[in-house]
């Protein structure tokens, strides 16, 4: 095993023992989103909701665990169009963050984070998970 597969092995453990508290964190963020009454709160647990959703999707890049990074990107662009007016207004809002977490959910859980080695080994491969994350 060479450095990259070696180093590539480390993100992926890592990814499956930190993956899952960071979700349940998303959630309790979203379930304070939800109720929440006035704009400071909503503000604050918005803004964290974002980081997590952030991290979660460049780790399940870095690790190709794939479908997490497009689910982690179309729940972090529900997010920014959500409001706290918005919230209370429009129920669907919420309901479509929910669809999206419950499929983020289902792909955590089901996903087995691999990422395949190249065949061709003479390219320095490290550059695509720097490129991954630099999104």
């Amino acid at each position: 095993m060479n450095t990259y597969e070696r180093f590539l092995s480390s993100l992926v453990t890592e990814f499956k023992q930190k993956a899952p508290p960071q979700f349940r964190s998303l959630w309790a963020d979203l379930m304070e989103l939800e109720d929440t009454t006035d704009e400071r709160a909503f503000s604050a647990a918005h803004d964290q909701a974002l980081r997590r959703i952030h991290t979660l999707g460049c780790a399940a890049n870095a690790t190709r665990a794939h479908p997490m990074p497009s689910l982690s990107r179309s729940l972090e662009l529900k997010l920014r169009a959500l409001t706290r007016a918005r919230a209370a207004t429009h129920p669907e809002s919420l309901e479509a963050l929910h669809r999206t977490m419950n499929q983020l959910a289902e792909a955590l859980y089901s996903t087995d984070a691999t990422a395949p080695v190249p065949e061709n080994t003479n390219q320095p491969t490290e550059t695509l998970l720097v490129v991954s994350c630099a999104d």
